[in-house]
């Protein structure tokens, strides 16, 4: 078991989008606020999470996944930094037939795969209101859900399970702010960072640039992924 750190860079651009068209840069019409980075660092070091040698960053979030099978550990605890839950696509408890690998289900490629028992959802500031009513059938079905309650500003609640060979599994999930993590006093085994060029604008590009920094990545794979998204076309275009 080990802790997972997991960042998408859409977590900093506001307002959120939530669509997206392959391999095209959202529309430079719209117009983005992009928050400061800084911040988020400063909560992490808060709570007392640590960095380890693995970092890694690239463009499709499904690589995180990748990362985490190749680490050969089961059962770990990810803290995952997005916009987006990106437990799309599947309403049942088996999870014997998800679909195609994709950057929107990757977690639950993740937990069937048995790489993941906790997930810890760090959404953006007023992106989701905790207090709403049926929110947790918003997300999940009846059929996926145990037990779920609010406490602390924390929305926790446990996933009802099915794993191949007829396996159940409870995975703990928790939604919450930045700001509200618990303490870990852990080192993180495996940093993966997403640049999601598709859900960012191209401002936002900058991101990749600080955090590259704030991670000690080189240079070389800064650069390569910054080509890659002046590549891609933009929306309109």
């Amino acid at each position: 078991m080990a802790l997972y750190l997991d960042l998408d860079l859409d977590y900093f651009v506001y307002p959120i989008i939530k669509e997206a068209v392959t391999n095209h840069r959202p529309s430079c019409d719209d117009i983005y606020a992009l928050a400061d980075p800084s911040q988020l660092l400063s909560i992490i070091k808060q709570k007392n999470i640590f960095w380890s040698e693995k970092r890694f960053i690239f463009s499709n979030h499904m690589q995180s996944h990748l990362r985490w099978w190749l680490n050969g550990k089961l059962n770990n605890t990810v803290i995952h930094i997005d916009a987006h839950s990106d437990l799309y696509g599947h309403r049942l408890r088996d999870l014997s037939n998800l679909k195609m690998l994709g950057c929107q289900n990757f977690l639950w490629h993740s937990i069937r795969e048995g790489l993941v028992s906790e997930i810890f959802w760090v959404f953006p500031d007023n992106a989701v209101d905790l207090t709403k009513e049926n929110l947790v059938y918003d997300i999940f079905t009846t059929e996926q859900l145990n037990n779920f309650y609010l406490k602390d500003n924390v929305l926790n609640i446990e996933l009802n399970c099915l794993l191949p060979g007829n396996k159940p599994k409870t995975i703990h999930y928790h939604l919450l702010k930045a700001e509200d993590l618990p303490v870990f006093e852990e080192t993180v085994e495996i940093t993966t960072v997403a640049t999601s060029p598709e859900f960012i604008p191209r401002q936002a590009d900058s991101l990749i640039v600080s955090i590259g920094q704030w991670l000690k990545l080189s240079p070389s794979l800064i650069e390569n992924i910054l080509m890659q998204h002046r590549a891609m076309k933009t929306q309109g275009k």
